[in-house]
């Protein structure tokens, strides 16, 4: 029994110890709220509404124990149960936005003590009011920002506007946030005569974020900007730089502020720089989206060099133009290249149509070849015809004729040994001369047919018997000095045929009445004419284009020298062999001599004249 009434006063001393601790809490809260009526119309912008439901969602609050409880606002009573009034209505309609404000407001005095905080900046805080009430402000500011919250203070006494501050508050949980506090000394919050600080708490982590987002994109883009491999430029509608990176100075070999003291026309060749104000203005005034140019551009040294510039614009809101941007890539090596291959296409061009023109010169002359080696083919079966006949008629006159005349005195003799008659010794030696005789012309013939070659020595005396012949219809003669000398074999065996083949086209064809063979020296070498007073080129126009030239200007070559055949106009014809001092011979196997005939040809034709 003396237990249980024991209990009994414990459990009564218990709940008197609660409603007196409540009473107490119920007078301190209707203190301040008394000292916040003023101030708090000012200072709110959340409606009735808003605030009655975060009341009746019930934010929570950690306590000391890490248990949930509900807010100091769910454990406090309102002021009036049952407001009758327009001033208890205001005073508790106030009182509600000053709790349930959307942001940190903290009363605090002169020396940083909190006097009263909201529910915002409890949350922000992550602290109970009971932790934050009577305690100074400087305990949730972080170390390093301390000097700044006094500071912040000691401006805040000392001015009577709004004081914003920057800093960063330290929750419980050791986390530090940025928060800018805005402080304003309020006379109707006084404590002990001093003005109390209304100060806002505004949230800074997630404009803090977005700054440093936006930081490191600056610097990103700077770094890009600086680091391109292309050149950039920047450059006012009127065409004046306004930036460039590191690549656009470092290919025109200019600082960064010397370009920004220039305009596109200072940088830009004076050839080029029309075309580039066109495309220009009709970009800034929005004819065109873009343009792309090469053009050239004068380095700070003097040194042209070749670009290729692409350029748009950058328009504000409305459309008007606030700058251009271009990206310059040097192409310098690649004009050289294109150039050079250019000349090389323009060389390869001139090459083929000079191979085409030799092919075609070569072509036509092949054909004309072939035309001649086929005329020269007749010819060659007319000639050797003709020397058929020609021999035939010899034989056939000549050698013929003295043999049957030794035929018949021959048997003439023969019939006078048979019937014992005297022979006359007379026609013994009239048989012994027609055998000569036969044995000359047979003789001569041959030295016709085939006359071995003259050497240097001789090539005067046999000039001097060919022209002393007497098968000539054309009397011919010999013009040459005694002191008259050649040294070439080779040589001189080329002049003699020369001269026998004009002085046997002279005879068929010059219907002269005399041929000259001169041999003559000059200050250039030696010369072999062959004259006649003949009717010339007008009678016989082939003479000149004849086989007999041929055959002569291919001697000439070999011998190293040149032939020329005129006429003049008194008729006649000149045959003229001209030899440099000191030339050699060719010999006659080479097939390269000149434009003459072929050295087949002519060895043929050599055998038949």
């Amino acid at each position: 029994m003396a237990a249980k009434q024991l209990n009994d006063r414990n459990n009564s001393g218990r709940k008197n110890k609660k409603r007196r601790t409540r009473r107490r809490i119920t007078t301190s809260a209707r203190r301040r709220r008394r000292e916040l009526i003023g101030t708090a119309m000012n200072r709110t912008k959340a409606t009735i509404d808003a605030s009655k439901r975060a009341f009746r969602n019930g934010a929570e609050e950690t306590g000391t124990n890490g248990r949930k409880v509900l807010p100091a606002k769910a454990m406090r009573r309102p002021v009036f149960r049952q407001p009758k009034t327009e001033l208890e209505q205001a005073i508790q309609r106030y009182v509600d936005l000053f709790d349930f404000a959307p942001i940190g407001y903290v009363t605090f005095d002169r020396v940083g003590r909190i006097e009263e905080i909201n529910f915002a900046a409890i949350r922000l805080l992550r602290r109970s009011r009971r932790q934050l009430i009577g305690t100074t402000f400087a305990i949730c500011v972080a170390k390093e920002d301390t000097q700044l919250f006094l500071d912040h203070l000691r401006a805040c006494r000392s001015s009577d506007g709004p004081i914003m501050t920057e800093l960063r508050l330290k929750r419980r949980d050791g986390e530090n946030i940025p928060v800018q506090l805005s402080s304003t000394a309020t006379s109707a919050l006084m404590k002990d005569g001093a003005h109390l600080y209304q100060t806002a708490i505004f949230d800074l982590t997630e404009r803090k974020r977005a700054e440093q987002a936006l930081r490191d994109s600056q610097q990103r883009l700077q770094a890009t900007y600086e680091r391109a491999p292309i050149g950039i430029s920047e450059a006012s509608p009127e065409g004046k730089y306004v930036g460039v990176n590191e690549e656009f100075c470092r290919i025109l070999g200019y600082t960064k502020d010397e370009i920004l003291r220039c305009r596109i026309k200072d940088l830009t060749h004076k050839e080029d720089y029309p075309r580039e104000i066109t495309l220009y203005r009709q970009l800034v005034a929005g004819e065109i989206p873009f343009y792309r140019i090469e053009k050239r551009y004068v380095r700070k040294n003097g040194t042209i060099i070749w670009a290729e510039i692409l350029r748009s614009i950058v328009r504000d809101s409305d459309g008007a133009p606030l700058y251009t941007i271009g990206a310059l890539r040097d192409i310098t090596e690649e004009e050289k290249a294109e150039a050079a291959l250019q000349k090389a296409k323009e060389l390869l061009e001139h090459r083929v149509r000079e191979r085409t023109h030799q092919l075609l010169v070569a072509n036509r002359e092949l054909k004309g070849e072939i035309e001649r080696r086929k005329g020269l083919e007749g010819e060659i079966l007319a000639i050797s015809d003709r020397e058929q006949q020609r021999l035939g008629q010899e034989l056939h006159d000549g050698l013929c004729q003295h043999l049957t005349a030794v035929a018949f005195m021959a048997r003439s003799v023969a019939l006078r040994l048979k019937n014992h008659r005297v022979i006359d010794a007379a026609d013994i030696e009239k048989i012994a001369d027609l055998v000569n005789e036969a044995a000359t012309d047979t003789r001569n013939i041959s030295q016709a047919l085939h006359r071995a070659d003259v050497d240097s020595a001789g090539l005067v005396d046999a000039l001097q018997d060919l022209v002393d012949r007497e098968i000539w219809r054309v009397p011919c003669r010999l013009e040459v000095k005694p002191s008259f000398h050649i040294e070439d074999d080779p040589a001189a065996a080329q002049l003699y045929r020369i001269a026998r083949e004009a002085v046997i086209n002279a005879n068929k064809h010059a219907q002269a009445r005399e041929i000259v063979v001169k041999l003559e020296r000059s200050p250039q070498g030696m010369v072999l004419r062959v004259t006649d007073d003949g009717v010339g080129f007008s009678d016989e126009p082939k003479l000149k284009h004849g086989l007999g030239a041929h055959i002569m200007n291919y001697r000439a070559q070999l011998a190293g020298g040149r032939l020329e055949i005129g006429s003049s106009r008194q008729g006649g014809t000149c045959v003229s062999c001209y030899l440099p001092h000191k030339k050699g011979v060719q010999s006659p196997n080479d097939e390269n001599a000149g434009p003459g005939l072929p050295a087949k040809i002519a060895k043929t034709l050599t055998a038949l004249i």
